[in-house]
């Protein structure tokens, strides 16, 4: 099925700056290891491939898989460079018999890269994600503990659509609900998966997000029914949970700034939660109150500065100041070119975001950051761009921009722009629906598309 588819006063300082290193320290250490690269979901890098004969452009690995389908990679890789070698962690859809599997990826230049280790097709206890065949759009998060050399104690905590219950009178028997799985052991031939949350109702079709202590995540059981947000705590994996009345979370990721956590849900609603005090303190806005035709929040919310900055499907950019009190504070809505699921990029002056018509046209725009302005960096039939816009720059001279299009001959591309004109640097092999977006770490790009294809792009 094709989907449309961030003294007292000593005493003071200290503790401010503890609380800091408590929400960055996932993304100090690790490389991409969550959704949009860091805590804050700010697609930002430093290095990336930007030569016009960039290798990888017309070659992939073939993910280990059993048939065909529409449903292979949905989601963003993660990524971590150990001891100067840099992996690529997928989480995608085996199809039939695989059911759900996650690989580990050795990125290398010129054609070089390759599987280190597949997850086992379900069937399997302790090897296998024991999840059925489907669409996974749940982007996982690395926990590297704080020691990005030693790949040893890390944890990739990984969520599923579907599960299967335990081995039962010779068969494995089809469970209900979601499951949130945590994968230890990544440096060894395979590793060991155990459940960490089992018989969620509902999708898993947000992004793992963390503030450093808690996991986030939401779930869509469809139509207006209503989802669920989960905190679970890192240490201990106790979980507390938000229920609203109606609709749930689509591609709807949440960001903290650590005393809140905000995300955004069906029907045009920004949630914000107390870090402290998740299940039971909290407000939303509704954004129809703003714009009527505000459209479902299905991007994830990203944080700069103390804004908020999202899109959603009634085609808007939307940015929102926050506040220690707990409700943000409108600041502006843009009009973009048609709807939009992307989470937007902000550098300097610039708010980078992609926009879709159907699987034909869309996209990137770049806004400013008052939202005074928008201006076209490619647009076009067979462009639609589903996906977040990771960008090389600082938003004053020449940005790079890095994406995919979710497109019948869907590829990765770069474009230049110097906050006029937008030129294509290079682009792979048209191919078939690249929804998830890619990852960038060391200056290798990563994305997969619905045929199970990893490319992996490099100078």
């Amino acid at each position: 099925m094709q989907k449309m588819k961030n003294g007292k006063k000593v005493l003071s300082v200290c503790l401010s700056l503890a609380m800091a290193a408590g929400m960055l320290s996932t993304s100090a250490f690790a490389s991409w290891n969550v959704y949009g690269g860091s805590n804050n979901h700010n697609a930002v890098v430093t290095e990336a491939p930007t030569a016009t004969d960039a290798s990888g452009l017309d070659s992939y690995i073939q993910l280990h898989c059993t048939g065909s389908g529409w449903d292979g990679v949905d989601n963003v890789p993660v990524m971590q460079t150990v001891n100067g070698t840099t992996y690529a962690y997928v989480l995608y859809d085996g199809y039939g018999a695989s059911g759900a599997l996650v690989a580990k990826i050795r990125c290398a230049e010129n054609g070089g890269s390759s599987i280190v280790w597949t997850t086992d097709p379900y069937g399997t206890e302790g090897t296998s994600l024991n999840a059925k065949s489907g669409f996974q759009l749940s982007t996982p998060y690395l926990d590297d503990k704080g020691t990005p050399d030693d790949a040893s104690d890390d944890t990739l905590y990984v969520g599923t659509i579907s599960q299967y219950d335990d081995y039962e009178g010779g068969e494995w028997l089809t469970g209900t609900g979601s499951k949130v799985m945590a994968l230890t052991g990544l440096d060894q031939n395979k590793p060991t998966v155990t459940n960490v949350l089992t018989g969620i109702n509902g999708q898993i079709n947000t992004p793992i997000t963390t503030d450093g202590t808690y996991l986030y995540f939401g779930t869509w059981p469809g139509g207006s029914n209503a989802g669920t947000y989960y905190q679970v705590k890192l240490s201990d994996y106790s979980v507390k949970t938000f229920t609203p009345d109606s609709y749930g979370f689509y591609w709807a990721g949440a960001v903290s700034d650590g005393t809140n956590v905000y995300f955004g849900s069906d029907n045009g609603l920004l949630y914000w939660r107390s870090n402290k005090n998740f299940d039971t303190t909290g407000g939303v806005l509704d954004l129809t109150d703003v714009a009527s035709d505000a459209g479902n929040v299905r991007s994830t919310v990203m944080l700069d500065d103390g804004y908020l900055y999202f899109t959603t499907q009634g085609g808007y950019l939307w940015c929102y100041e926050t506040s220690a009190n707990g409700a943000p504070t409108y600041q502006w809505h843009k009009k973009l070119g048609a709807t939009s699921t992307s989470t937007p990029t902000k550098v300097g002056d610039r708010i980078y975001v992609g926009y879709y018509s159907g699987f034909n046209a869309g996209g990137v725009q770049c806004v400013s950051a008052d939202g005074s302005s928008v201006k076209t960096v490619v647009e076009g039939d067979g462009f639609p761009v589903q996906s977040s816009i990771v960008v090389m720059g600082d938003g004053t001279g020449t940005d790079y921009l890095y994406f995919n299009t979710n497109a019948q001959k869907g590829a990765g591309y770069c474009y230049s722009f110097d906050g006029t004109t937008g030129s294509k640097v290079w682009g792979t092999t048209g191919d078939t629906y690249a929804l998830g977006g890619m990852a960038i770490d060391n200056g290798y790009a990563v994305f997969g598309n619905d045929y199970n294809h990893l490319y992996v792009v490099h100078e």
